[in-house]
Protein backbone atom coordinates (compact mmCIF):
# COMPACT_ATOMS: atom_id res chain seq x y z
CA UNK A 1 0.00 0.00 0.00
CA UNK A 2 1.27 3.33 -1.29
CA UNK A 3 1.55 6.23 1.72
CA UNK A 4 0.61 9.70 0.16
CA UNK A 5 1.61 12.51 1.76
CA UNK A 6 -0.67 15.10 3.29
CA UNK A 7 -2.56 16.83 0.82
CA UNK A 8 -2.08 20.37 1.03
CA UNK A 9 -4.45 22.77 2.22
CA UNK A 10 -4.95 25.08 -0.45
CA UNK A 11 -3.36 25.31 -4.10
CA UNK A 12 -3.69 27.90 -6.87
CA UNK A 13 -4.60 25.82 -9.84
CA UNK A 14 -6.37 22.48 -9.58
CA UNK A 15 -6.88 19.78 -11.89
CA UNK A 16 -9.22 16.69 -11.51
CA UNK A 17 -7.61 13.68 -13.91
CA UNK A 18 -3.86 12.96 -14.41
CA UNK A 19 -4.01 11.63 -17.84
CA UNK A 20 -2.48 13.37 -20.65
CA UNK A 21 -4.80 16.20 -20.64
CA UNK A 22 -4.42 17.47 -17.05
CA UNK A 23 -0.34 16.59 -16.97
CA UNK A 24 0.19 19.26 -20.42
CA UNK A 25 -1.79 21.53 -18.84
CA UNK A 26 -0.30 21.62 -15.19
CA UNK A 27 2.98 21.57 -17.21
CA UNK A 28 1.93 24.81 -19.36
CA UNK A 29 0.61 26.63 -16.34
CA UNK A 30 3.85 25.55 -14.37
CA UNK A 31 5.97 26.94 -17.98
CA UNK A 32 4.19 29.95 -17.41
CA UNK A 33 5.49 30.60 -14.18
CA UNK A 34 2.33 29.65 -11.83
CA UNK A 35 3.20 27.76 -8.92
CA UNK A 36 1.15 25.93 -6.34
CA UNK A 37 -0.55 23.18 -8.93
CA UNK A 38 -1.96 20.39 -7.70
CA UNK A 39 -3.28 17.30 -9.93
CA UNK A 40 -5.12 14.73 -8.43
CA UNK A 41 -6.60 11.14 -10.23
CA UNK A 42 -8.74 8.69 -8.81
CA UNK A 43 -7.24 6.14 -10.73
CA UNK A 44 -3.56 4.66 -11.56
CA UNK A 45 -1.31 5.90 -13.58
CA UNK A 46 -1.91 5.44 -17.43
CA UNK A 47 -5.02 3.23 -15.67
CA UNK A 48 -7.66 5.75 -18.36
CA UNK A 49 -7.48 6.21 -21.91
CA UNK A 50 -4.11 7.78 -21.79
CA UNK A 51 -2.70 4.27 -21.60
CA UNK A 52 -5.23 3.06 -23.62
CA UNK A 53 -4.91 4.82 -27.13
CA UNK A 54 -3.86 3.84 -30.68
CA UNK A 55 -0.81 6.75 -30.60
CA UNK A 56 -1.20 8.36 -33.39
CA UNK A 57 -0.82 11.93 -34.18
CA UNK A 58 -2.75 13.65 -36.86
CA UNK A 59 -2.07 17.14 -37.93
CA UNK A 60 -4.87 18.78 -39.99
CA UNK A 61 -8.94 17.19 -40.82
CA UNK A 62 -11.67 17.94 -42.89
CA UNK A 63 -13.01 21.54 -40.76
CA UNK A 64 -11.14 24.44 -40.98
CA UNK A 65 -11.90 24.77 -37.10
CA UNK A 66 -10.29 21.28 -36.32
CA UNK A 67 -7.44 21.94 -38.84
CA UNK A 68 -6.17 25.09 -37.33
CA UNK A 69 -6.38 23.27 -33.52
CA UNK A 70 -4.73 20.00 -34.65
CA UNK A 71 -2.01 21.84 -36.99
CA UNK A 72 -1.07 23.46 -33.52
CA UNK A 73 -0.96 20.68 -31.39
CA UNK A 74 0.93 18.31 -34.21
CA UNK A 75 3.93 21.41 -34.30
CA UNK A 76 4.13 21.35 -30.45
CA UNK A 77 4.48 17.34 -30.86
CA UNK A 78 7.40 18.12 -33.28
CA UNK A 79 9.49 20.12 -30.48
CA UNK A 80 8.10 18.56 -27.26
CA UNK A 81 10.83 16.42 -26.28
CA UNK A 82 13.64 19.28 -26.24
CA UNK A 83 10.84 21.46 -24.22
CA UNK A 84 10.11 18.47 -21.93
CA UNK A 85 13.79 17.42 -21.42
CA UNK A 86 12.48 13.96 -22.42
CA UNK A 87 12.28 11.36 -24.98
CA UNK A 88 8.51 11.33 -26.09
CA UNK A 89 9.43 9.22 -29.25
CA UNK A 90 7.39 11.14 -31.61
CA UNK A 91 7.98 9.75 -35.55
CA UNK A 92 7.42 11.65 -38.23
CA UNK A 93 6.02 9.00 -40.32
CA UNK A 94 3.11 10.74 -42.16
CA UNK A 95 -0.29 9.80 -41.91
CA UNK A 96 -2.53 8.61 -44.84
CA UNK A 97 -6.83 9.40 -45.10
CA UNK A 98 -7.46 6.38 -47.20
CA UNK A 99 -11.68 6.41 -49.01
CA UNK A 100 -12.85 3.82 -50.92
CA UNK A 101 -16.45 5.67 -52.18
CA UNK A 102 -16.34 7.96 -54.79
CA UNK A 103 -18.01 10.36 -51.87
CA UNK A 104 -15.57 9.92 -49.65
CA UNK A 105 -12.80 10.67 -52.42
CA UNK A 106 -14.82 14.26 -52.87
CA UNK A 107 -14.71 14.91 -49.13
CA UNK A 108 -11.24 14.24 -49.61
CA UNK A 109 -10.93 16.68 -52.35
CA UNK A 110 -12.66 19.16 -50.20
CA UNK A 111 -10.72 18.65 -47.55
CA UNK A 112 -7.38 19.25 -49.33
CA UNK A 113 -9.01 22.64 -50.02
CA UNK A 114 -9.13 23.29 -46.74
CA UNK A 115 -5.29 22.47 -45.81
CA UNK A 116 -4.49 24.85 -48.18
CA UNK A 117 -6.26 27.69 -47.37
CA UNK A 118 -5.24 26.74 -43.22
CA UNK A 119 -1.60 26.46 -44.94
CA UNK A 120 -1.20 22.82 -44.25
CA UNK A 121 1.26 20.60 -46.18
CA UNK A 122 -0.82 17.77 -47.59
CA UNK A 123 -1.23 15.87 -50.96
CA UNK A 124 -3.85 13.76 -52.53
CA UNK A 125 -1.68 11.02 -53.80
CA UNK A 126 -2.00 9.93 -57.18
CA UNK A 127 -1.79 6.12 -58.01
CA UNK A 128 2.27 5.55 -58.52
CA UNK A 129 2.52 8.31 -55.50
CA UNK A 130 0.29 5.90 -53.19
CA UNK A 131 2.35 2.86 -54.58
CA UNK A 132 5.34 4.08 -52.72
CA UNK A 133 3.85 5.18 -49.88
CA UNK A 134 2.23 2.17 -48.83
CA UNK A 135 2.73 -1.00 -51.39
CA UNK A 136 1.01 -3.09 -49.33
CA UNK A 137 -1.97 -1.65 -49.47
CA UNK A 138 -4.66 -2.90 -51.57
CA UNK A 139 -4.71 -0.51 -54.25
CA UNK A 140 -7.70 -1.78 -56.31
CA UNK A 141 -10.41 -0.84 -53.31
CA UNK A 142 -8.90 3.01 -53.66
CA UNK A 143 -11.05 5.81 -54.80
CA UNK A 144 -8.37 8.73 -53.37
CA UNK A 145 -5.89 9.11 -50.44
CA UNK A 146 -4.76 12.51 -48.79
CA UNK A 147 -1.10 12.40 -47.40
CA UNK A 148 0.51 14.39 -44.41
CA UNK A 149 3.81 14.14 -44.55
CA UNK A 150 4.38 16.03 -40.82
CA UNK A 151 2.11 13.56 -38.89
CA UNK A 152 2.95 10.34 -37.12
CA UNK A 153 2.89 8.70 -34.00
CA UNK A 154 4.16 9.18 -30.23
CA UNK A 155 3.76 6.27 -27.95
CA UNK A 156 1.55 7.13 -24.93
CA UNK A 157 3.97 5.77 -22.17
CA UNK A 158 6.23 7.83 -23.49
CA UNK A 159 4.57 10.64 -23.93
CA UNK A 160 3.01 10.06 -20.28
CA UNK A 161 6.35 9.81 -19.03
CA UNK A 162 7.87 13.03 -20.33
CA UNK A 163 4.90 14.96 -19.41
CA UNK A 164 5.20 13.70 -15.35
CA UNK A 165 8.56 14.34 -15.10
CA UNK A 166 8.53 17.60 -16.60
CA UNK A 167 6.05 18.46 -14.24
CA UNK A 168 7.85 16.85 -11.18
CA UNK A 169 10.76 18.86 -12.05
CA UNK A 170 8.53 22.02 -12.57
CA UNK A 171 7.21 21.58 -8.54
CA UNK A 172 4.00 20.26 -10.01
CA UNK A 173 2.09 17.80 -7.40
CA UNK A 174 0.59 14.87 -8.66
CA UNK A 175 -1.26 12.59 -6.88
CA UNK A 176 -3.07 8.82 -8.25
CA UNK A 177 -5.58 7.20 -6.48
CA UNK A 178 -6.77 9.87 -5.06
CA UNK A 179 -10.56 10.31 -5.76
CA UNK A 180 -11.99 14.08 -5.03
CA UNK A 181 -15.39 13.79 -3.59
CA UNK A 182 -17.11 17.02 -3.86
CA UNK A 183 -16.48 20.54 -5.63
CA UNK A 184 -17.27 23.27 -3.51
CA UNK A 185 -18.18 27.05 -4.27
CA UNK A 186 -18.40 30.44 -2.66
CA UNK A 187 -19.51 33.67 -3.61
CA UNK A 188 -20.97 32.43 -6.96
CA UNK A 189 -17.43 30.69 -8.12
CA UNK A 190 -15.53 27.45 -7.64
CA UNK A 191 -13.73 27.64 -4.22
CA UNK A 192 -11.96 24.38 -4.02
CA UNK A 193 -12.37 20.53 -3.62
CA UNK A 194 -12.77 17.50 -0.96
CA UNK A 195 -10.89 15.00 -1.24
CA UNK A 196 -12.77 12.60 1.88
CA UNK A 197 -13.21 15.11 4.99
CA UNK A 198 -10.22 17.21 3.44
CA UNK A 199 -10.77 20.46 2.08
CA UNK A 200 -8.17 22.02 -0.39
CA UNK A 201 -9.02 25.51 -1.19
CA UNK A 202 -7.64 26.25 -5.08
CA UNK A 203 -8.51 29.85 -6.82
CA UNK A 204 -8.63 27.70 -10.04
CA UNK A 205 -10.59 24.00 -10.51
CA UNK A 206 -10.24 22.14 -14.07
CA UNK A 207 -12.10 19.25 -14.87
CA UNK A 208 -9.92 17.23 -16.99
CA UNK A 209 -11.54 13.46 -16.36
CA UNK A 210 -12.01 12.34 -19.12
CA UNK A 211 -14.75 9.69 -19.12
CA UNK A 212 -15.72 10.82 -15.63
CA UNK A 213 -16.34 14.00 -16.90
CA UNK A 214 -20.37 13.96 -16.76
CA UNK A 215 -19.76 12.82 -12.87
CA UNK A 216 -17.80 15.45 -12.53
CA UNK A 217 -18.91 18.15 -13.82
CA UNK A 218 -22.40 16.97 -11.98
CA UNK A 219 -20.54 16.92 -8.38
CA UNK A 220 -19.44 20.55 -9.81
CA UNK A 221 -23.15 21.28 -10.16
CA UNK A 222 -22.81 22.43 -13.97
CA UNK A 223 -24.39 20.92 -17.22
CA UNK A 224 -22.06 19.27 -19.48
CA UNK A 225 -23.03 17.81 -23.25
CA UNK A 226 -21.88 13.98 -24.06
CA UNK A 227 -21.40 10.66 -22.24
CA UNK A 228 -18.70 8.01 -21.90
CA UNK A 229 -17.88 6.17 -25.22
CA UNK A 230 -16.16 3.12 -25.17
CA UNK A 231 -12.88 2.84 -28.11
CA UNK A 232 -11.24 -0.54 -28.08
CA UNK A 233 -7.74 -1.26 -30.41
CA UNK A 234 -6.36 -4.55 -31.47
CA UNK A 235 -2.63 -5.43 -31.89
CA UNK A 236 -1.06 -8.66 -34.37
CA UNK A 237 1.33 -10.58 -33.85
CA UNK A 238 4.80 -8.72 -35.02
CA UNK A 239 5.46 -9.12 -38.78
CA UNK A 240 7.95 -7.71 -41.44
CA UNK A 241 7.57 -3.92 -42.25
CA UNK A 242 4.29 -3.89 -44.53
CA UNK A 243 3.20 -0.35 -43.07
CA UNK A 244 5.33 3.16 -43.09
CA UNK A 245 2.84 6.11 -42.18
CA UNK A 246 -0.25 5.90 -39.92
CA UNK A 247 -3.60 4.94 -41.82
CA UNK A 248 -7.24 6.00 -41.37
CA UNK A 249 -9.40 3.91 -44.04
CA UNK A 250 -11.78 6.55 -43.46
CA UNK A 251 -14.88 4.17 -45.02
CA UNK A 252 -14.03 1.85 -42.88
CA UNK A 253 -13.96 4.10 -39.80
CA UNK A 254 -10.46 1.67 -38.51
CA UNK A 255 -7.14 3.58 -38.16
CA UNK A 256 -4.06 1.41 -37.86
CA UNK A 257 0.05 1.95 -37.47
CA UNK A 258 2.43 -0.39 -37.47
CA UNK A 259 4.79 -0.19 -34.48
CA UNK A 260 9.06 -0.58 -34.17
CA UNK A 261 8.16 -4.05 -33.21
CA UNK A 262 6.08 -4.91 -36.41
CA UNK A 263 2.86 -5.38 -34.20
CA UNK A 264 0.87 -3.73 -36.46
CA UNK A 265 -1.80 -1.97 -33.87
CA UNK A 266 -5.35 0.24 -34.61
CA UNK A 267 -9.20 -0.22 -34.01
CA UNK A 268 -12.21 0.06 -36.07
CA UNK A 269 -15.70 1.88 -34.76
CA UNK A 270 -18.87 0.08 -34.78
CA UNK A 271 -22.26 1.48 -33.95
CA UNK A 272 -23.10 0.51 -30.49
CA UNK A 273 -24.91 1.61 -27.26
CA UNK A 274 -23.00 4.19 -25.53
CA UNK A 275 -21.21 1.69 -22.82
CA UNK A 276 -19.12 2.62 -19.58
CA UNK A 277 -17.13 -0.66 -20.07
CA UNK A 278 -13.76 -1.92 -20.78
CA UNK A 279 -14.84 -5.75 -21.89
CA UNK A 280 -13.53 -6.09 -25.39
CA UNK A 281 -15.59 -6.60 -27.69
CA UNK A 282 -16.14 -9.18 -30.44
CA UNK A 283 -18.46 -7.15 -33.20
CA UNK A 284 -15.68 -4.65 -32.91
CA UNK A 285 -12.70 -7.03 -33.44
CA UNK A 286 -14.46 -8.67 -36.09
CA UNK A 287 -14.58 -5.32 -38.22
CA UNK A 288 -11.02 -4.38 -37.76
CA UNK A 289 -9.61 -7.89 -38.58
CA UNK A 290 -11.89 -8.02 -41.68
CA UNK A 291 -10.60 -4.35 -42.53
CA UNK A 292 -6.94 -5.30 -42.35
CA UNK A 293 -7.58 -8.37 -44.39
CA UNK A 294 -9.08 -6.37 -47.18
CA UNK A 295 -7.08 -3.49 -47.00
CA UNK A 296 -3.76 -5.21 -46.37
CA UNK A 297 -3.97 -8.44 -47.58
CA UNK A 298 -0.38 -9.68 -46.54
CA UNK A 299 -1.96 -9.78 -42.77
CA UNK A 300 -4.01 -12.31 -43.40
CA UNK A 301 -2.30 -14.62 -41.54
CA UNK A 302 -0.49 -12.86 -38.96
CA UNK A 303 -2.48 -13.66 -35.49
CA UNK A 304 -4.24 -11.15 -32.66
CA UNK A 305 -2.30 -10.98 -30.05
CA UNK A 306 -4.27 -8.87 -28.03
CA UNK A 307 -7.61 -6.86 -28.12
CA UNK A 308 -8.33 -4.09 -25.80
CA UNK A 309 -10.72 -1.09 -24.77
CA UNK A 310 -10.55 2.42 -23.36
CA UNK A 311 -13.18 4.88 -22.26
CA UNK A 312 -13.63 8.62 -23.45
CA UNK A 313 -16.06 11.40 -23.13
CA UNK A 314 -17.75 12.30 -26.21
CA UNK A 315 -19.66 15.46 -27.07
CA UNK A 316 -22.31 15.67 -29.25
CA UNK A 317 -20.22 16.85 -32.33
CA UNK A 318 -17.02 14.60 -31.30
CA UNK A 319 -14.85 18.01 -31.13
CA UNK A 320 -13.53 18.73 -27.71
CA UNK A 321 -14.99 21.19 -25.13
CA UNK A 322 -12.12 23.37 -23.57
CA UNK A 323 -12.71 25.96 -21.36
CA UNK A 324 -14.15 28.24 -18.92
CA UNK A 325 -17.82 27.65 -17.71
CA UNK A 326 -20.02 30.27 -18.54
CA UNK A 327 -21.98 29.73 -15.53
CA UNK A 328 -19.06 29.05 -12.55
CA UNK A 329 -16.26 31.45 -12.35
CA UNK A 330 -12.77 29.74 -11.84
CA UNK A 331 -14.01 26.64 -12.85
CA UNK A 332 -12.42 25.76 -16.20
CA UNK A 333 -13.63 22.49 -18.57
CA UNK A 334 -11.23 20.02 -20.73
CA UNK A 335 -13.66 16.70 -21.75
CA UNK A 336 -14.84 15.59 -25.09
CA UNK A 337 -11.60 14.20 -25.80
CA UNK A 338 -11.57 11.18 -28.75
CA UNK A 339 -8.15 12.56 -30.36
CA UNK A 340 -7.39 13.77 -26.74
CA UNK A 341 -4.09 12.24 -27.40
CA UNK A 342 -3.06 13.68 -30.60
CA UNK A 343 -4.48 17.38 -29.30
CA UNK A 344 -3.12 17.18 -25.69
CA UNK A 345 -0.03 19.69 -26.32
CA UNK A 346 -2.63 22.29 -27.79
CA UNK A 347 -4.93 21.86 -25.00
CA UNK A 348 -2.69 22.39 -22.51
CA UNK A 349 -0.70 25.74 -24.23
CA UNK A 350 -4.37 27.21 -25.26
CA UNK A 351 -6.04 26.24 -21.53
CA UNK A 352 -3.18 27.33 -19.72
CA UNK A 353 -3.09 30.66 -21.48
CA UNK A 354 -6.53 31.32 -21.02
CA UNK A 355 -6.45 30.77 -17.14
CA UNK A 356 -3.65 32.63 -16.38
CA UNK A 357 -3.99 35.45 -19.29
CA UNK A 358 -7.19 35.84 -19.74
CA UNK A 359 -7.35 35.11 -23.30
CA UNK A 360 -8.96 32.81 -25.63
CA UNK A 361 -7.01 31.92 -28.52
CA UNK A 362 -9.07 31.84 -31.82
CA UNK A 363 -7.86 28.13 -32.24
CA UNK A 364 -9.62 27.44 -29.00
CA UNK A 365 -12.82 29.23 -29.46
CA UNK A 366 -14.79 26.91 -31.51
CA UNK A 367 -14.74 24.45 -29.05
CA UNK A 368 -16.72 26.52 -26.31
CA UNK A 369 -18.02 24.61 -23.32
CA UNK A 370 -21.44 26.14 -23.94
CA UNK A 371 -21.25 26.05 -27.77
CA UNK A 372 -24.27 23.45 -27.90
CA UNK A 373 -26.47 25.91 -25.82
CA UNK A 374 -25.32 28.09 -28.34
CA UNK A 375 -26.65 26.14 -31.18
CA UNK A 376 -22.71 26.17 -32.83
CA UNK A 377 -21.73 22.53 -32.68
CA UNK A 378 -18.69 22.38 -35.03
CA UNK A 379 -19.15 19.54 -38.16
CA UNK A 380 -15.99 17.88 -38.39
CA UNK A 381 -16.64 14.67 -41.07
CA UNK A 382 -13.19 13.60 -41.10
CA UNK A 383 -13.09 12.15 -37.90
CA UNK A 384 -13.10 7.99 -37.42
CA UNK A 385 -15.71 7.55 -35.05
CA UNK A 386 -19.23 6.05 -35.33
CA UNK A 387 -22.40 8.06 -34.35
CA UNK A 388 -24.48 6.19 -32.59
CA UNK A 389 -27.92 6.62 -33.84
Amino acid sequence: MIDHLPLPPRCSVLIVGAGIQGLSLAFSLAERGVRDILVLDAGYWQGGASGRNGTLIRGAFSSSEWTHFFAHSNRLWLGLSRRLGENVMYSRRGYSMIGERDSTAELLQRTREVHRECGIDSQLLDPAQLRHVLPALAHERVSAALHLPDSGVAPHHAAMYAFRKACERLGVRIEYRTRVDAVDHSAGRVSGVRVGQQRIQADTVVLAGGADSNALAQMAGVPLEGYPMRLEAMALEPTRPLIGPAVALLDRLCYMHQTARGEVVGGAEVAERPQDSLAADVPVMAATARAYLEMFPQLGQARILRQWAGLVHISPDFGPMLGAHPRVPGLFISAGWCYGHAGAPAAGDLLARAIVEGVVDERMQPFAVDRFERGCPVVEPGIVLSHFE
